[in-house]
């Protein structure tokens, strides 16, 4: 009988061990299938390593460290460091939840943040590593392991040697597989335990007496519950083909001990889950997400989400992954050949597109469709019937085949040659989504705008902009910033907290060790909102001095965390550094009784005064009067003097570092204002205090007087 077009194109060859490919020719029939593997994951990782950054490229990964670095540092499990991130332009894209205590939690991976932990410690113990760099080998690892997996099952279905190691290159350089090897996120790390599940599910349709491949399908799906509790979905899905494929064991106590099996995985990965969420939290089911219309929730139109999610140039699936259009040609051959596990890799492929096509940032909010990436595994493996026939000597089929890799792996050059935040950042600025529901991070005209598409675009610059490789000279961080970290730590003290309101400082302030607990806040947001005032709060609530870091100028009224610990907080000093200000504040202790005071600076009357020592720190507290008109911004300067008239210590500031300048103080109006200084014990025994005023640039003193009107040498007042 005549062969059919269909049937030549997909007539299956008989293995070969040997890959038969224009100018390339592998002789691979010597090594073993464990050495293939090995040489499949040490390829990947390589690769992965190859062209990885420097730098994370979303705040998901930074949230993730920021809590494996708390867990290795402190034991604690909260990201208070990146309390700034609860603030964004895009509505629901905060990465924490604020718990009743006021720190800050991830929402983010359990798993991942597990997976991270033993990184940050060897980056700990190796410094010279650095805390991204290891944190990103999470990608090539995982990566490497779901490539060396795909091989290794297409030899499990029976498909040759050299079709196996072609699925595995389209995986790694074909698909978006390659790009999220850059990165530390969930996505890899799903992508090989629905790989696992798969693999296990087809093992257990063997019907070999063993409870193994029951328990590797529920570890496979647990692993990827363990970065998002949404694939808790598939649950039913496996548990149906584990049934299904087991339809000959009629007994029902064997149905049950398989599902039993399958289920203890799953059960033991969600109590780990439940029991994160209690010490986040203090409740099992809290994960952090709000589940807020408009704001993460499933509320994007089905039919716009999945067609987004599948064909649109901006983020289609067959645009990021053109070994796709391989699968849709091979899958006849592949659902033939395995036609229950082909049920399960669509059931799965379906659960992906309905529950993302339905959820608001259907997009992933990173490269192509980010949440898709677990099932490319699954395409691939599709494209093995049509692999299996392009080894052969087929010119035709070999060059269709070849093309369309060719075009995968030019896609993932673009994707990981270009950091795609630059031109997110773009659309941003010039193509904002509109008003009302969002359909995208964008004007969603821009979903199906070819030219703008980020491939298209990434390709054009391909050749003019900086490159996203971690072996690219990277520009050398300010020098003030190791500056900053090294004096913190060197003067820092027991119930010290680092206060900073400058997030691009979040690397070095994570990277360093020994330092004080360290709070981000936010900026440019209002002293009225209750959350960032919580925050702050929390910062203080345990805190005896307090170091602030900001980029603020000296009295900016947008700074009310500097205004308020102005307000009750002692002064300690100030530096300025490369366009940063490092400030400390030390909390004063209670004062019983002032000493009352009758000296005049010009218009300004000293009211009363009291000075105390405790520890190594001598606190001082002024109380002024504006006793006649002020039109000027004056300086007050605070002198520890020593015995014999010499500075010990000083500082000269406007009152209450710029807050309540004078020429803003009417006849009348009283000002506290608080001094500390850290001594030695010498020099707190022989030393004495002198306040005094002065203008601003001209440097002369206001005239001192004393309650009798005389006055005094130097126009400074001394009191100790």
């Amino acid at each position: 009988m005549k062969a059919t077009a269909s049937q030549l194109w997909f007539r299956q060859p008989p293995p070969s061990n040997d890959v038969q490919w224009p100018g390339m020719r592998l002789g691979l029939a010597r090594l073993s299938e464990r050495t293939v593997r090995l040489l499949t994951f040490i390829v990947t990782f390589a690769l992965g390593l190859a062209v990885t950054s420097s730098h994370f490229h979303m705040i998901d990964e930074g949230s993730m460290l920021v809590t494996a670095v708390n867990i290795v540092d402190r034991g604690e499990f909260h990201t208070n460091q990146l309390g700034w991130a609860q603030w964004s332009d895009r509505p629901g894209n905060q990465i924490g939840f604020i718990s009743d205590s006021g720190d800050v939690y991830s929402k983010k991976s359990p798993l991942v943040i597990a997976l991270m932990t033993p990184l940050v410690a060897l980056a700990r113990l190796f410094p010279a590593l650095g805390l991204t760099r290891t944190a990103l080998l999470l990608g090539p690892t995982f990566t490497g392991l779901t490539a060396s997996l795909l091989y290794a099952f297409s030899q499990e279905l029976g498909y040759s040697r050299a079709s196996g190691i072609l699925a595995t290159m389209a995986f790694v350089t074909g698909t978006m597989a390659l790009m999220y090897a850059k990165t530390a996120l969930g996505e890899p790390v799903a992508s090989l335990g629905l790989l696992t599940a798969l693999f296990a599910l087809h093992r257990a349709g063997k019907q070999k007496a063993s409870s193994q491949p029951e328990i590797l399908c529920g570890a496979g799906l647990a692993l990827a519950i363990g970065t998002s509790a949404v694939y808790a979905l598939l649950v039913p899905v496996f548990a149906t083909a584990l049934a299904v494929v087991g339809r000959k064991q009629t007994s029902l106590r064997t149905h049950a001990a398989r599902l039993v099996r399958f289920g203890l995985p799953v059960a033991a990965m969600g109590a780990g889950l439940a029991g994160y969420n209690f010490v986040r939290f203090g409740s099992l089911l809290q994960t952090g997400y709000h589940f807020i219309a408009g704001q993460e929730s499933f509320t994007t139109p089905l039919w716009w989400g999945i067609a987004g999610l599948t064909v649109s140039p901006a983020r289609g699936f067959l645009w990021y992954n053109p070994p796709a259009l391989l699968s849709i040609a091979s899958w006849p051959r592949f659902h033939r050949a395995h036609r229950w596990l082909s049920w399960a890799m669509l059931a799965v492929i379906a659960v992906h597109l309905l529950v993302f096509g339905l959820w608001w940032e259907w997009w992933g909010g990173a490269w192509g469709p980010r949440y898709l990436l677990p099932i490319v595994p699954f395409v691939i493996l599709a494209c093995l019937p049509l692999f299996e026939r392009a080894v052969e000597a087929n010119q035709l089929t070999r060059a269709g085949v070849s093309a369309i890799l060719l075009a995968g792996l030019v896609v993932q050059i673009a994707a990981v040659a270009i950091d795609y935040n630059t031109y997110d950042g773009e659309l941003e600025a010039q193509r904002p989504a509109p008003p009302g529901p969002r359909l995208y991070y964008h004007d969603p005209a821009l979903v199906y705008d070819v030219a703008r598409s980020p491939i298209v675009v990434h390709f054009q610059r391909l050749f003019s902009s900086d490159l996203d490789f971690a072996w690219r000279p990277l520009a050398r961080p300010a020098a003030s910033i190791p500056e900053i970290v090294s004096d913190i730590r060197s003067q820092a003290r027991a119930r010290d907290v680092i206060v900073y309101l400058a997030p691009e400082l979040i690397d070095p302030l994570i990277d360093a060790r020994d330092l004080p607990p360290v709070y981000g806040l936010p900026v440019n947001v209002r002293a009225a909102d209750a959350a960032a005032a919580r925050l702050f709060l929390r910062a203080l609530r345990q805190a005896t001095r307090v170091w602030l870091i900001t980029w603020y100028r000296p009295g900016d009224p947008a700074n009310w965390y500097e205004a308020r610990l102005r307000g009750s907080w002692a002064s300690v000093s100030e530096e300025s550094l490369d366009g940063y200000r490092v400030m400390l504040f030390a909390l004063t202790p209670e004062v019983t009784s002032s000493r009352p005071a009758n000296y005049f600076f010009g218009p300004i009357r000293l009211t009363r005064y009291h000075t105390q020592a405790q520890g190594n720190t001598l606190f001082v507290e002024l109380g002024w009067e504006a006793a006649g008109a002020l039109s000027e911004d004056y300086v007050t300067f605070v002198h520890v003097v020593g015995a014999d008239g010499s500075l010990v210590a000083g500082q000269d500031r406007q009152p209450l570092g710029g807050y309540r300048p004078t020429s803003t103080w009417r006849v009348g109006d009283e000002i506290e204002d608080r001094f500390a200084f850290s001594l030695t014990r010498d020099q707190l025994a022989g030393t004495q205090v002198e306040v005094g005023w002065y203008s601003w640039p001209a440097l002369e003193r206001l005239p001192a007087t004393d309650p009798a009107g005389q006055r005094i040498a130097g126009d400074s007042v001394p009191l100790r």
